[in-house]
């Protein structure tokens, strides 16, 4: 009894208007127009090109494309066995389905054994479609396989790509933490060979708390989290602490977590230069805490965004009270907003301003409304792209007044130095009493003049020869 008799049923629906290119290889026109009719009865728009020497058969598949293939077993000069070799030799996938008169069981089962679809006797044509409706999905599953495994090797092949050609670490291990892979960015990270690294323990290669780290991030993921960030230091192999960015998430075979899938990112840089903005920044507010001059800082439109300590005790405003208001609004009078609103304008708009890199003396509105002199020096500078500007000031009113006081002195002494009476030219003095004239005709003491118009002063006493002249009686006493 032949093999694989089906019995016979409905032709699918989607058959039904489907064009079918078939290669009949076939010697007898009666029977290639047989299997036609066949398939034409179960709805399928045959496209049908009969052949029979084995030459035809070559270039019809060099040359054409066909959905089937349905050939006489026994062909004058070569056999559908031969034909389906050659089309194995060829490297065609076509549904092949072998047509025969008589066939015994055992050449049936070599022919599906050699890659036939199927085979039907000619008596039995009435099976026809339902065969090649069969071969048609077994084809269409091969392809979606061959699809499919193509794409799971494009798949591999990119990640491959991408594990290779990443500027990060991808690495993975197993559940004891053995390492099972680590790419070419690890390498040239962390210093360490691939050789080095792949099947040791994480715990060879990293410190206690970085262990335990990942052990806690590990327990979490199996807790439900399906992927933790966080992270470690290593120490690369050269003796240089790195600090990694670790994003990984659990790896599962069959439902069953088998291993942990990671990448890693170097950011130790990046920590690096966060540490020196945070010295820059405590450095920065260590000055703007201590400066003795006012430092304020506005934004491109206006806003103080700084108010350090010696503006709060020269303004009369506490810092919180200032920040985000309009700079005019606050300490900038009244008469010198406008020219200060457009100074800025000028600057966003040209880039220049007649004030900046400057010092110059103005007017300064404390909060109590008072104004007082400031001496300021404004600079601009970029932040988040953005222009600013910093004021450097200080109240100058002390340093006015002692100027003012000092321009007093110098001009007092100045009056002082005109007024101071000297003695010059001739005197008119009496050849006998020693009077001297002034300027109004007056006679007075020499004494008497001198010091009216000079600051010498006097004391009187008595020389050796007015007193031998005056007291004679002590001359002769003093012989005695």
């Amino acid at each position: 009894m032949p093999l694989m008799i089906d019995p016979i049923s409905p032709q699918p629906s989607s058959t039904r208007g489907r064009f079918l290119r078939a290669l009949l290889v076939e010697d007898n026109e009666a029977d290639a127009e047989l299997c036609v009719r066949s398939l034409k009865m179960e709805g399928f728009e045959v496209i049908p090109d009969l052949i029979q020497t084995r030459e035809e058969f070559v270039e019809r598949l060099n040359s054409n494309t066909y959905d089937i293939i349905l050939a006489d077993y026994g062909l004058p000069g070569w056999t559908g066995m031969n034909a389906l070799t050659m089309l194995h030799q060829m490297g065609k996938d076509i549904p092949f389905i072998l047509i025969s008169g008589t066939v015994g069981e055992d050449i049936a089962v070599e022919c599906i054994k050699k890659g036939a679809s199927d085979y039907v006797l000619k008596e039995r044509l009435i099976r026809l479609p339902l065969v090649v409706h069969r071969a048609l999905e077994e084809r269409a599953l091969r392809d979606q396989q061959r699809r499919s495994e193509a794409e799971l090797r494009e798949s591999e092949e990119r990640y491959r790509e991408l594990f290779e050609n990443a500027n990060d670490i991808v690495y993975s291990h197993d559940l004891d933490g053995m390492v099972t892979s680590f790419n070419k960015a690890g390498e040239r990270i962390t210093g360490y060979t691939r050789e080095e690294v792949l099947n040791r323990a994480l715990s060879k290669l990293l410190e206690p708390e970085a262990i335990d780290r990942m052990a806690e991030m590990f327990n979490r993921k199996l807790a439900g989290s399906p992927v933790t960030t966080y992270e470690i230091q290593l120490v690369a192999k050269d003796g240089r602490r790195l600090v990694l960015d670790i994003n990984s998430r659990l790896v599962y075979k069959d439902g069953t977590a088998v291993g942990v899938q990671g990448i890693a990112r170097d950011v130790t840089e990046r920590k690096q230069a966060e540490e020196q903005i945070r010295r820059n920044e405590a450095q920065i507010r260590a000055v703007l805490e201590t400066a003795m001059d006012c430092i304020i800082t506005i934004d491109h439109q206006g806003r103080i965004t700084e108010f350090n300590p010696a503006a709060e005790k020269t303004f009369g405003y506490s810092r919180a009270e200032v920040l985000g208001k309009q700079l005019i609004e606050t300490i900038v009078p009244c008469s010198m907003r406008e020219s200060f609103v457009a100074g800025i304008a000028r600057y966003l708009e040209t880039g220049e301003g007649h004030i900046l890199f400057k010092h110059y003396e103005t007017t300064g509105l404390r909060a109590d409304g008072t104004e007082f002199p400031i001496e300021l020096s404004i600079t601009p500078h970029s932040a988040d792209g953005r222009p600013q500007f910093t004021a450097y000031l200080r109240d100058i009113t002390e340093r006015l007044r002692a100027a003012t006081e000092r321009e007093k002195l110098i001009h007092e002494l100045q009056e002082a130095l005109t007024k101071v009476k000297t003695l010059s030219g001739l005197l008119p003095i009496c050849a006998w009493c020693k009077k001297v004239r002034d300027d109004q005709g007056y006679w007075s003491q020499i004494e008497v003049y001198i010091e009216q118009h000079s600051e010498a002063e006097f004391t009187h006493g008595v020389c050796p020869e007015c007193a031998k002249r005056i007291y004679p009686e002590l001359q002769q006493t003093r012989r005695d």
